[in-house]
């Protein structure tokens, strides 16, 4: 990926594109989504929310500003010399270069932890290094690219998950599954277009998320990145956003046959005055290949309109191409406060159904203490059994990667979530408490049944975690922070089971890896 990108910069340079843009997308990582959304929250001007990343030509103020704290560095210097260390550590990208208006800039990223788990006397141990390159080509384009190396020694309930599902969470094929240490590797990239103000598209690697909780039941960011083209079309309060992708399952091991299957997905957005935005969705993934391997990439002609609804009326709600439809609604009570509703079908007549139900403060102080902000977020997700299966063949269910591409716990949970981050200055506290029902009832219920999928999870089974982390952000740019923590994990399937584990590190926080289930 990062061979690709460096050879379409070659190719624009040669032709001396004319360079000024703001086409790059915000990162999806949480502690970069809370700003965008407050931002967004704060705007006069409608701005369409619901598909993440965000662009940031689509907000009307400096939002990368505040996003990336520009002010910081005038109160750092105002009290110590502006030398490179101090601009390179606290305020700025590592490496900038910028010349006629083309501007590229290059960042490491870290994961480093250590950690100590009540229940296992192995020492566990996150080890990430990667880097990242990003820049404009002129007024038109932008780029992305990033690259991370892993190795890891996880608690004793990721271990397994690694080990039936042959991923880590979020982050692609192990090749150490076998053992307890997990090896793996992962890239992502794109090149973002916008040849008008009213359109922009975007080819790459990578994830994508609708919807304003932590969650979503239309599209996450919980499964591995995935190659798509996405095209987006702005008109005043209308945002309508088509994506074509390519996902993959496998079974056995990594080096395996990778069965593909294609997927599209759209969503029509309409913001009344940045107070209400309702979305409609509809997503198909094909059939485009079978197991004994007959045919490759086989599209059906509806695969390529564009249209919404279109897709749905031709294949409807039982067939081997998988159809989920959805809305997606927010609505703005103050510049502070937002609720947010979600809902998702496969067959809206036999009521199969999942629906989220949230609200966000973004600012209980209601900027009345200064540098302090105290974020809170409470949310229930709730799904019906077999909502994203598919009965006709396992392999177009929901998924990519051998993960699910809606909430992790797949179909037949509910779930309580509540976030509490409290931040001064650099400073922060969060606080993170989920507690989840699952009902595996019948096969359907956990979307990845077939293969030993279903590999932990029994009637009745519960989980519990309760999150605190405290940390210092160095660097706004990539969220670069120092920070220790503990997770109390409480589980019941076959019997109960607690662990606490402690932990600490450095890293940079760009993405979301979700190991809460």
């Amino acid at each position: 990926m990062i061979k690709n990108c460096l050879y379409i910069i070659f190719i624009f340079l040669v032709f001396n594109i004319e360079i000024k843009a703001q086409n790059l997308y915000y990162p999806l990582g949480n502690s970069f989504l809370k700003d965008i959304n407050f931002i967004a929250l704060s705007s006069e001007k409608p701005i369409n929310t619901a598909f993440k990343p965000l662009m940031q030509s689509e907000f009307n103020i400096n939002s990368d500003s505040i996003i990336y704290q520009f002010s910081r560095e005038e109160k750092l210097f105002s009290n110590h010399k502006k030398t490179l260390v101090l601009r390179k550590l606290f305020t700025e990208d590592f490496f900038v270069y910028k010349k006629n208006d083309f501007s590229v800039s290059v960042n490491p990223l870290f994961y480093i932890e250590k950690g100590y788990d009540s229940t296992s006397i192995e020492k566990l141990f996150v080890n990430t290094r990667g880097i990242e390159i990003k820049g404009n080509l002129g007024k038109k384009i932008s780029f992305y690219s990033a690259f991370y190396e892993n190795q890891a020694y996880y608690q004793a309930y990721i271990n397994k998950f690694v080990n039936v599902r042959k991923v880590v969470p979020g982050q692609g094929a192990s090749k150490g599954y076998f053992t307890n240490k997990q090896d793996f590797s992962m890239s992502a990239g794109y090149l973002s277009y916008s040849p008008a103000k009213w359109i922009n598209i975007q080819t790459g690697s990578d994830k994508n998320f609708i919807g304003e909780g932590y969650r979503s039941l239309l599209l996450s960011d919980n499964s591995f990145n995935y190659p798509f083209l996405k095209t987006s079309f702005f008109y005043k309060s209308f945002k309508y956003t088509a994506m074509f992708t390519e996902f993959q399952d496998f079974s056995g091991v990594y080096y395996s046959y990778h069965f593909k299957k294609h997927g599209t997905f759209n969503l029509l957005s309409y913001s009344f005055k940045n107070k209400i935005e309702i979305d409609f969705f509809e997503g198909v993934i094909y059939k485009t290949e079978d197991t004994t391997l007959h045919f490759h990439n086989k599209f059906p002609a509806d695969f390529f309109i564009p249209i919404p609804g279109v897709r749905t009326a031709i294949n409807g709600y039982s067939n081997e191409n998988k159809v989920v439809t959805g809305i997606n609604l927010k609505g703005n009570i103050t510049k502070n406060i937002q609720i947010y509703f979600q809902i998702a079908s496969d067959n809206p007549k036999k009521k199969k159904f999942a629906f989220q139900i949230g609200v966000k403060t973004f600012d209980l102080f209601f900027n009345k203490l200064k540098n302090q902000k105290l974020y809170f977020q409470a949310e229930y997700n709730f799904a019906k059994n077999g909502i994203y299966s598919n009965i006709f063949d396992t392999l177009q269910t929901w998924t990519h990667y051998n993960q699910e591409l809606a909430h992790p716990y797949g179909t037949d949970f509910s779930e309580i979530l509540i976030n509490i981050n409290y931040s001064f200055l650099n400073f922060y506290i969060d606080f993170k408490y989920i507690d989840a029902n699952l009902n595996r009832q019948n096969t359907f219920s956990d979307i990845y049944n077939y293969n030993n999928f279903n590999y932990i999870y029994v009637n009745n089974s519960s989980v519990n975690h309760k999150t605190i982390v405290a940390g210092w952000i160095f660097n706004p740019q990539t969220k670069l922070q120092i920070y220790a923590g503990a997770d109390i994990r409480n589980s019941f399937f076959t019997s109960n089971t607690k662990t606490n584990y402690y932990f600490f590190g450095l890293k940079t926080s760009l993405n979301n890896f979700y190991f809460d289930f």
